[in-house]
């Protein structure tokens, strides 16, 4: 974070002159220019291989966020403990949940819902975390567990 705000205050500084006098001219004034904005690709350039590594590392935790663009993993990482925000995000990690139901004070994932309106309430609730990769591999696995158990109370022949 320390090398993009070097490199952001640098490009903003070279458009600040840029700024008092557009025309293309006034740039061979700026010294050592051409220098300055090797430089600030370059950094910019080892600012997007932190980043690519950092959101290889998220994916490598947990392999779903392989289904959606860095864009939406970068807002799902950036935004962990804000339900709406993962909600808009569910159908894109998992097949047949629409949205989850979440239980007091959006701390916890108490069902999940179908496009059609089918609820299923959790097993266990799940607890949401700042980690966000590891509530959501809780989420896949409570999900298997509950319709596990379902499809188990639907298949016994026992009289309820």
């Amino acid at each position: 974070q320390a090398r993009f705000q070097r490199v952001d205050d640098e490009f903003r500084s070279i458009m600040l002159g840029v700024g008092d006098d557009p025309r293309v001219f006034s740039l061979l004034r700026v010294p050592q220019l051409s220098e300055t904005l090797s430089s600030v690709l370059d950094q910019l350039e080892r600012c997007q291989k932190a980043l690519s590594d950092f959101l290889e590392q998220k994916r490598q935790a947990f392999p779903r966020f392989y289904f959606i663009g860095d864009d939406d993993l970068l807002e799902i990482l950036g935004q962990s403990k804000n339900p709406a925000v993962i909600q808009s995000h569910l159908k894109k990690l998992f097949a047949g949940i629409f949205r989850v139901q979440f239980g007091d004070k959006d701390a916890t994932i108490t069902a999940m819902c179908s496009l059609d309106g089918e609820v299923v309430p959790m097993l266990k609730p799940v607890v949401i975390t700042d980690a966000v990769e590891s509530w959501l591999q809780q989420l896949s696995v409570g999900m298997r567990e509950t319709l596990v158990d379902s499809t188990r109370v639907t298949l016994d022949p026992s009289p309820i």
